[in-house]
């Protein structure tokens, strides 16, 4: 008589009890729901880039971070500090404010001509 190996069943239990508390998380509430509506997460990532990694942004996440608006641009900002190690919290809010403003800036200029 074949014998179970109960290794493999203790094994996806523990993982699953330790990945319970991390999901927990991703219960976002209705103010960041309703902002994510609004921007996608291609434009998303751009942000993030530029707050955390300090990469460049582009003109059209520019245009859609405007379009979203500071209060959701904030809501994001914050939801980012709740559920991430970001270091030094004064720095990073400072870039998150500096984009915005850069944003505004492109936004507010006039589009290039593609004629000379």
């Amino acid at each position: 008589m074949a014998r179970l190996n109960m290794f493999p069943i203790l094994f996806i239990l523990l993982l699953a009890s330790c990945a319970l508390p991390t999901l927990a998380h991703l219960d976002d509430s209705p103010a960041v729901v309703e902002c994510k509506k609004h921007f996608s997460i291609k434009y998303a990532f751009d942000v993030y880039n530029y707050i955390f990694k300090g990469k460049k942004i582009g003109d059209g996440s520019c245009r859609a971070l405007v379009a979203l608006g500071r209060p959701c641009h904030n809501i994001f900002v914050n939801n980012t500090f709740t559920y991430e190690q970001t270091g030094n919290r004064i720095a990073i809010q400072a870039r998150a404010d500096r984009v915005f403003t850069h944003c505004i800036i492109v936004n507010s200029a006039p589009p290039r001509s593609s004629l000379s």
